[in-house]
């Protein structure tokens, strides 16, 4: 509604170029303009048992689940068609996003993002029941639980745009650069899923049990999925329920943190130990202690933008207190509201206890 109101004029300056219902917009302002009576608009509360507006919800998630779009006709008179910004309104930065957007829609898909974008969205819906489209996927690697680093990671893997396996057996490669193709471990042509779900190099097993029993820690064992593309790729598709039936968003917050920090250091890892280390394994000592630094450096993160946060007045503290609370170590020991304040030293449950005998 706002789109057709409040920020029309404003879209219609800059020529609709950064919309991403440029087309729809364009068409249905046309429209409205082509009538010769007047049209009000009257916003109505969403999910209040109104039954036009339940019915704009039933049939909007129809067709969002539809696998292809519908035929809209969106043919715009030459008279009422608007194209292009006003050079009044042109900035360098609008510039830019424009080109950048023309031209990553002249490019083609990659069709190895094709590929591991529909098979991440059919093992989400298998694992979290999640009936998703790419557009879902792609936005949900960019939400706030995930590190930039971990975000710029899954995004390269779902591009498969990491020198890993067959991409070593180029014409142009020499018999040692090939050479890098094959897992020496396993003996097989290396890929990201056999780095992240089947090799057997110490480090990739131990740190997903590493997960599972950490995970045990907030009770949600029936919901306990083995790491796959579903809930690793799209580890920010993940839905869990509340006893209620309602979206646990805390859980389904710690599990995108603990995943996606798991995976991206299960990638490190086998980058150290093929190039730095010539092949030679981590102990499984090692492989526990970078586990754990890890999870509790990305605590230690949260702990300290939840108290910037609260300087500025914002809730983030007892949110990320809500998150991490499951899995804190002798929070029995810890006065409820300053588990994770700065000035108290917690760290994540060690579930594995070292025998140095």
């Amino acid at each position: 509604m706002d789109a057709l109101t409040k920020r029309r004029s404003g879209q219609e300056d800059t020529g609709y170029e950064v919309n991403g219902n440029a087309v729809l917009l364009r068409a249905a302002v046309a429209a409205l303009r082509s009538r010769k009576a007047r049209t009000y608009f009257r916003w109505v509360k969403g999910h209040a048992g109104h039954a036009q507006n339940e019915g704009a919800d039933r049939l909007a998630g129809v067709g969002a689940r539809k696998p292809t779009d519908d035929e809209v006709d969106c043919e715009v008179s030459t008279t009422l068609n608007v194209s292009g910004c006003k050079l009044n309104k042109m900035t360098q930065k609008l510039a830019y996003r424009v080109i950048r957007k023309r031209r990553e829609n002249s490019l083609p898909a990659r069709r190895a993002a094709v590929v591991n974008t529909q098979t991440t969205l059919a093992e989400v819906k298998t694992c979290f029941g999640e009936d998703l489209n790419v557009a879902a996927l792609w936005k949900s690697i960019r939400r706030r639980e995930f590190s930039r680093e971990c975000r710029q990671f899954m995004w390269m893997t779902m591009h498969d745009g990491y020198m890993v396996g067959k991409k070593w057996m180029r014409d142009n490669m020499s018999d040692e650069l090939q050479a890098r193709a094959i897992c020496s471990r396993c003996d097989v042509i290396e890929s990201m899923e056999h780095i992240l779900f089947d090799c057997a190099a110490n480090g990739r097993g131990t740190i997903w049990e590493l997960l599972e029993e950490t995970w045990q820690l907030t009770g949600k064992k029936c919901q306990w999925v083995d790491p796959c593309w579903g809930n690793t790729l799209g580890a920010g598709c993940a839905a869990f329920r509340a006893e209620n039936g309602k979206s646990d968003s805390a859980t389904e917050a710690l599990w995108m943190t603990l995943v996606s920090e798991s995976m991206y250091l299960i990638w490190k890892m086998r980058c150290e130990r093929v190039i730095q280390r010539d092949g030679d394994e981590f102990s499984i000592r090692e492989v526990e202690n970078r586990w754990y630094a890890t999870i509790d450096q990305r605590l230690a993160l949260d702990r300290k933008m939840a108290e910037l946060a609260v300087r500025k007045r914002s809730k983030r503290m007892s949110r990320v207190e809500q998150i991490w609370e499951p899995v804190l170590m002798d929070l029995d020991n810890i006065p409820t509201g300053v588990a994770v304040t700065l000035g108290v030293l917690v760290g994540i449950r060690r579930v594995r206890r070292w025998d140095p005998g």
